[in-house]
């Protein structure tokens, strides 16, 4: 036998050239898009309770649901923040849905009888036999419609029973959710020889459904006489229809610190990327507890608000008693007080107070998404001054904080969002750009800088973990030619300034990689020292007259 391949992959003994696999020595740390998405742990009407999804502007009615009226509930606050960022730059949402331990994921049983279906919603998995049973962990409020049919299957011309069935799940407004194909019997397999079992399939194809089959050989089938099965007279597919179902109870909205603490495990453990956290305007001291201590588990920036309705001195207790400042990580907190009333973003509620953290999430995000060539988002300009203004409508300022109480704001590290005047008229702004950092002199207390320095944290930690498992010497110098790389382009990008510490030598940045003194041979230590620039908060004008 002749071969036209000049080589092989795997030379033994015989003469002959082996080509090896290809070696890509261009791969470059990729520039990913997380510092234009934010995580929230909020209540909603739609979404999964095991574990975080993600929603974007497209779809975060058909993942959230509906948004409901604060009057009812302010948790509903949480869902008007969410709408508002993702039409003002948020990329997506890393959304994490509370629940209680009497939330309940029933099943909906579908058995036949005489050629007619019966549906029942239970908690637990139907017993067999029945011919489906449904569970949707999308967990909607409103319910689902489950339909379902089979098409004619000709046996000698005449119509025949037939095991493969199309399945399609429906919200309550009959939108398509999900449509599967596939057959009742456990060893049907397609043309390709894969499995072509119902259950099998819809695993294939998501996680947001189960089904399960009940039945088992010849009742494995839709009957030729069924109403799910063929057409009508008129020529018209005929669909078994469950109606409107509802097979999620979301149980009590008191969510205490267990409900918290598992949804922020959930949130945490989440293979969604993200750079921000916001609060969705929470007043609950464990939820903002719990909140915090992702923030620093992460290294993310958590944003959140003081209610809008407090007077001045009322916004620093609540920040106050929080007592946030004296965690592990208190760079990462942003407060921002908004005493404005303005329409709903989404036109569901009345004119009233909503926090304004996630709006600037979203101008956050926006600004992210614009790189330089260096791949470089402009993180050195903080989201507040002139070019950032509230874009409600409708907006009314109900308290006029004094010289005196916008001291007690920044000495209490909260940003005020109110009414500013600058040249060309005035505008709701993010007044100050301060972290809950206990510090008065200090690079740490900008948010600005806690922009730059969570950024670059994450793109060293990330390029330490892809040198992991390498030979000590490789993995030595690839960091140091990373650290290089990345820090020249900070400072060509404008984010790092000269130091003027004696140590720095009039640089900018500096860095140690070496293997560790106590374990050389698999531990290696990497050390930098960075000087960020800073934000000008405060500009002393003098005028001085001369003859």
């Amino acid at each position: 036998m002749t071969n036209s391949v000049a080589f092989t992959r795997q030379l033994g003994a015989e003469s002959g050239v082996q080509l090896n696999p290809l070696r890509d020595g261009s791969s470059v740390p990729a520039v990913g898009n997380s510092d234009q998405s934010f995580g929230i742990i909020m209540r909603a009407t739609r979404g999964r309770i095991d574990k975080p999804f993600l929603v974007d502007r497209g779809n975060v009615a058909r993942k959230l649901g509906k948004v409901e009226s604060m009057r009812v509930s302010a948790l509903n606050e949480a869902h008007v923040q969410v709408v508002e960022a993702l039409n003002n730059g948020a990329y997506q949402a890393v959304v994490q849905r509370l629940s209680t331990a009497s939330s309940i994921v029933s099943w909906l049983g579908i058995t036949t009888s005489t050629n007619t279906f019966t549906y029942a919603v239970t908690p637990a998995e139907p017993v067999a036999p029945y011919l489906l049973a449904i569970r949707h962990l999308e967990c909607f409020n409103d319910g689902i419609v489950v339909e379902f049919r089979a098409e004619e299957k000709k046996v000698g011309g005449v119509a025949g029973d037939n095991d493969y069935i199309t399945l399609r799940i429906k919200d309550a407004a009959g939108v398509l959710l999900h449509e599967f194909t596939g057959s009742l019997k456990a060893d049907a397999v397609n043309e390709f020889g894969a499995s072509a079992y119902l259950p099998d399939v819809v695993a294939s194809l998501t996680d947001a459904v189960e089904v399960k089959v009940g039945v088992t050989g010849a009742q494995a089938v839709i009957a030729a006489t069924s109403n799910a099965y063929g057409y009508d007279a008129g020529g018209k597919q005929k669909w078994a229809s469950s109606g409107v179902r509802v097979c999620f109870v979301e149980g009590a909205l008191a969510f205490d610190a267990a409900a918290y603490t598992a949804a922020r495990q959930r949130l945490q453990a989440s293979q969604f990327e993200f750079d921000y956290l916001a609060s969705g305007g929470t007043q609950a001291p464990a939820l903002l507890g719990q909140l915090a201590q992702l923030a620093h588990d992460t290294n993310r920036q958590l944003r959140f608000d003081v209610p809008g309705s407090l007077a001045a001195d009322a916004a620093v207790t609540f920040v106050e008693q929080l007592n946030l400042a004296a965690g592990a990580s208190p760079h990462l907190l942003h407060a921002y007080w908004a005493p404005l009333r303005s329409d709903d973003p989404t036109g569901v509620n009345p004119k009233g107070f909503i926090g304004t953290s996630a709006l600037n999430i979203a101008y956050g995000c926006a600004r992210n998404a614009q790189r330089n060539a260096k791949g470089f988002a402009p993180k050195n300009y903080p989201i507040a001054g002139r070019e950032f203004p509230v874009n409600r409508t409708g907006i009314a300022q109900v308290y006029t904080p004094s010289d005196q109480e916008l001291n007690a704001l920044a000495r209490a590290r909260i940003n005020p969002v109110v009414y500013e005047t600058y040249t060309g008229g005035g505008r709701y702004v993010f007044r100050d750009s301060l972290t809950q950092a206990p510090v008065e002199n200090s690079l740490r207390k900008l948010i600005s800088v806690v922009e730059m320095s969570t950024a670059i944290d994450e793109a060293v930690t990330r390029a330490a973990k892809d040198a992991l498992q390498l030979p000590m010497a490789i993995s030595t110098k690839r960091t140091r030619d990373f650290l290089t790389s990345l820090f020249e382009a900070a400072e060509a990008s404008g984010w790092l300034v000269p130091s003027g510490a004696p140590e720095m030598g009039g640089r900018a940045w500096a860095f140690d990689v070496a293997p560790s003194a106590a374990r050389p041979y698999d531990a290696l230590d990497v050390s930098y020292w960075l000087h960020y620039d800073g934000t000008n908060r405060q500009t002393f004008v003098t005028q001085t007259i001369t003859r």
